[in-house]
């Protein structure tokens, strides 16, 4: 009897369990999704990129709210990271070690807080460019000349909170090649710090000397300037450009003759790769849905701009950071068979 009543017990016990255990979530719905993305500037590239990408998603899901919030890039980390936004678009290799650092800008390491969702491009390209006017009357035609003549210029570079664009471009190659930002900008006082566009608009208006900054090649704004002012591109040694390249993971490209008229030769420059990554407190059914929504719509993914030509779901799962794979990310990453 005593035996009976246990095995009805444990029986009333079991089932009761099988009830209760919670069932594996199916994220394969049309149900919406609600995200923001943050950490770039109001206009411009990403901008146009991140609506466009919002778009897909939001045809996907019906109904879902997606939102886009300017900032900086490691304002954007700084941010997912510390469950203020959702998403960043533009990680790149100085943003993502500083923050696991927490060096500065970044205030405390932020390790295990944001997680890599996919590869968006590798196409954001160093220009080193001057006027032809400054660079003769220094006898300058490349950053080996810089280093041995040290000549003073008046310097455009991006935003401190830029890194991508600021330690992860001239603070690198200036590293390089040996040349001390104070020893050629007069301490300082003749480096600007602003936004590509603005700096575009110094060197247009005869107020700067050399643009070291990252665009797409081509860039049309860099065409227009050159237009209406002489331009050169400052020249660097293969070898050295591979060592800049190599300190943050990227790949040394070859910039074609073609690219601008005022190119003499093929120049040699590296170029910078911008990764989403998601704060580790978005649901694993957000990132999931919102991973599949592009890759199952890759086509109209590689069609919005020309740095996301190669999209695809082999090339862009590939996670060259050292973040962990999001969880909603790789669940989808397993379940198509890129991941085990």
């Amino acid at each position: 009897m005593k035996l009976m009543t246990i095995m009805h017990a444990a029986s009333s016990l079991a089932l009761s369990l099988a009830l209760t255990a919670p069932v594996a979530a199916d994220f394969n719905d049309k149900k919406p999704i609600t995200f923001s993305v943050d950490g770039a500037t109001a206009t411009g590239y990403l901008k146009v990129v991140t609506e466009s990408l919002n778009g897909i998603v939001r045809e996907a899901y019906p109904g879902t709210d997606a939102t886009y919030k300017p900032g900086s890039p490691a304002g954007g980390i700084q941010n997912i990271a510390t469950g203020k936004s959702d998403f960043a678009f533009n990680g790149a290799p100085p943003e993502i070690a500083f923050a696991l650092e927490g060096k500065a800008p970044f205030r405390e390491a932020l390790t295990d807080k944001f997680k890599f969702v996919m590869l968006l491009h590798e196409g954001l390209v160093v220009h080193n460019i001057a006027t032809k006017e400054w660079a003769e009357k220094n006898g300058i035609a490349s950053f080996e000349d810089i280093a041995k003549k040290k000549p003073t210029m008046r310097l455009a570079v991006n935003q401190i909170a830029n890194l991508q664009s600021t330690v992860g471009m001239y603070q690198n190659l200036f590293q390089t090649f040996g040349i001390s930002e104070n020893e050629v900008t007069n301490n300082g006082q003749g480096t600007l710090r602003a936004n590509t566009a603005s700096g575009l608009d110094a060197m247009r208006d005869g107020k700067i000397d050399v643009m070291i900054n990252g665009g797409f090649i081509p860039t049309a704004e860099i065409a227009d300037l050159a237009r209406g002012r002489d331009l050169v591109w400052l020249s660097a040694d293969p070898s050295k450009i591979a060592e800049a390249a190599k300190r943050w993971n990227v790949k040394p490209i070859n910039v074609p003759k073609t690219a601008y008229e005022f190119l003499k030769k093929d120049e040699n420059t590296y170029a910078i790769w911008n990764v989403i990554v998601a704060g580790a407190h978005v649901s694993d059914e957000t990132v999931y849905k919102f991973t599949k929504a592009l890759y199952e719509n890759d086509a109209r993914v590689r069609a919005i701009h020309p740095t996301l030509a190669e999209f695809s779901l082999k090339t862009n799962a590939v996670n060259q950071t050292p973040l962990a794979v999001h969880p909603g990310a790789q669940r989808y990453y397993r379940e198509t068979g890129i991941t085990k």
